[in-house]
């Protein structure tokens, strides 16, 4: 993964997350996102259409559909991490 260490483009982004997701390091995964700016709701829009685009029993699509899934789960842990304590108390 050497050679995605300083990706910037989008699709090497992706590329990297999913390479991350295979492995569980979802730690990373968020890391990745927040320091590529990529931790929005636009990675996922083009996420989407790419696992369409993919054919069904490919390892790739695979991997893209379940880390889609957990889209959910990866933003609110970063909710929770950049949470101040207070914000708890309500």
């Amino acid at each position: 993964m050497k050679e995605l260490e300083d990706a910037k483009e989008l699709v090497d982004i992706l590329h990297k997350v999913l390479l991350l997701w295979e492995k569980d390091r979802k730690d990373e995964i968020t890391e990745t996102l927040q320091q590529t700016g990529w931790l929005k709701d636009s990675f996922f829009r083009f996420a989407q259409p790419v696992s369409e685009c993919l054919p069904n029993d490919s390892k790739e699509k695979k991997l893209l559909d379940g880390f889609l899934t957990g889209k959910e789960r990866i933003i609110s842990e970063v909710r929770v991490k950049d949470a101040k304590p207070t914000e708890f108390l309500d």
